[in-house]
């Protein structure tokens, strides 16, 4: 079987039960089959129709397979182990397994997305893989392969407006050399084959229009720009797709690609281009951008229309935003807020009405928040217990980082919810592994730690045993 023969199978039937399951989305889908599989070619696929790498579980009452495997507990570090795996009879059966799979409560978020990428990081948070690169490899497939041609038609259509882009890089804000984070830039450009020119980006090089090509990657809408990491080559890019506007004076719009060249502070600027961003506002005669490797991050910058710097503009042909991605709530904006993915003061105003939200009512939602988090605090540990049973705050690492943001302890959280849902319903495999990854210490802080949250130190570290033998 070719890959694309593979694609084609496993698409057909991913499509065929994905919305009775309450899923919007099939490229991730797709994708996670060709990685988990080795494109239907593992043991595991091609003896036992298993291509998502779904193992038994508690609940699984069919056909198994005792099968090593690799996993990932600690990052950079793999442990082989053996596991049991569910067997089914057809490729149809085995992706009607996926879908009946991720029925499991801590999955009921996939419902309702329909961005590949946020598919891929929600799963992956949800603990569906152990792989430190798991989000960056699958997602790398739905690009190479153009996954997203056998998503709805309401799929397609999104990440294509210029706010889908600007969200993009306001999220990225902040990313540097210094943290490291820049890094996480060039791996994603990178990994969408083959590479312009044949180049790999490295973590050394200047990596301004590493970034704007990467937004519009992981925005779903690279074929609007081209993909380039050298900007004189990207303008020749825009020229050829007729997007490229030569003239630094006009007024640019949200979503504008903006080149400069340094070596000539005079309009109309003609020379050679030396760096490049997207304009993330306009307003009063002043452009706000953002742009990667700013300083060595990526950061914003305020100039007046007409700049001299300015060498010129590319306007990408996005989607109209009435046809593209719903608004967020003013809620989910505010957090973004908080989070710093919309700046300050007079540039996170202009941000906010370039993208079509009310700032005032944005502002005051941010003010709600913040006051809640203050008084939020009031609650029980058994009122909080009780809200992170009816899933309120997330699940694993995110549950813990939530909890303790918001001023909670942790454990004895955890302690209430283990003792109010009963001790069978504690996941000890779970636990297990959290246990070899080094989360929970080791010898006597170990039992400490785990009784403290509740759990039998026995059954776990019985199970810990059982995983490494």
């Amino acid at each position: 079987m070719s890959n694309q023969e593979f694609i084609t199978d496993i698409a057909a039937y991913v499509q065929k039960y994905a919305a009775s399951y309450g899923i919007l989305i099939h490229s991730p889908i797709i994708a996670q089959a060709i990685l988990e599989s080795g494109w239907g070619k593992s043991k595991l696929a091609a003896t036992y129709h298993n291509y998502f790498g779904l193992k038994c579980g508690t609940k699984w009452t069919g056909k198994s397979v005792n099968l090593s495997t690799q996993e990932e507990y600690t990052a950079g570090t793999l442990s082989t182990i053996k596991d049991n795996f569910r067997v089914f009879d057809s490729m149809e059966e085995g992706v009607k397994g996926y879908f009946e799979f991720i029925q499991l409560a801590r999955y009921q978020n996939l419902k309702g997305i329909t961005d590949p990428k946020t598919y891929l990081e929600t799963i992956k948070a949800d603990g569906y893989a152990t792989s430190s690169t798991y989000v960056q490899n699958t997602y790398a497939l739905v690009l190479q392969y153009s996954l997203t041609q056998y998503d709805g038609k309401e799929v397609n259509t999104m990440g294509k407006t210029a706010q889908d882009v600007l969200n993009v890089m306001r999220s990225w804000t902040g990313y540097s050399e210094a943290n490291g984070k820049h890094k996480e830039i060039i791996d994603l450009y990178n990994s969408v084959k083959p590479l312009p020119r044949g180049y790999a980006v490295q973590y050394n090089d200047e990596w301004c229009d590493t970034t704007v090509s990467a937004a519009a990657i992981k925005a779903g809408c690279s074929e609007l720009i081209g993909r380039e990491c050298g900007v004189e080559r990207h303008v020749d890019i825009f020229k050829s797709m007729g997007i490229w506007i030569e003239d630094g004076r006009i007024t640019p719009q949200p979503g504008d690609i903006i080149v400069y060249n340094w070596d000539d502070a005079t309009q109309p600027n003609d020379g050679y281009s030396d760096h490049i961003g997207y304009v993330e506002a306009v307003s009063g005669g002043t452009i706000t951008a953002i742009e990667g490797n700013k300083g060595e991050a990526v950061g914003r910058r305020t100039i007046p229309v007409g700049w001299g710097y300015i060498r010129g503009f590319a306007r990408p042909k996005y989607a109209s935003s009435g046809s593209s991605t719903i608004k967020k709530s003013v809620t989910e904006v505010a957090k973004e807020v908080l989070a710093g993915a919309w700046g300050n003061g007079d540039a996170r105003k202009n941000a906010l009405i370039a993208a079509g939200y009310d700032y005032a009512a944005v502002q005051a939602k941010v003010n709600e928040l913040v006051s809640d988090t203050a008084s939020s605090l009031s609650k029980s540990v058994e009122e909080v217990a009780k809200e992170v049973i009816a899933g309120k705050w997330s699940n694993g690492d995110a549950r813990k980082t939530a909890l303790e943001n918001a001023g909670y302890n942790y454990i004895e959280v955890q302690k209430k919810v283990n003792e109010l849902c009963g001790a069978s319903s504690v996941d000890y495999t779970a636990i297990a592994k959290e246990v070899i990854a080094g989360k929970w210490g080791n010898g006597s802080t170990r039992k400490s730690k785990l009784t403290a949250a509740g759990y039998d130190y026995g059954k776990v570290q019985a199970k810990v045993n059982e995983i490494l033998s």
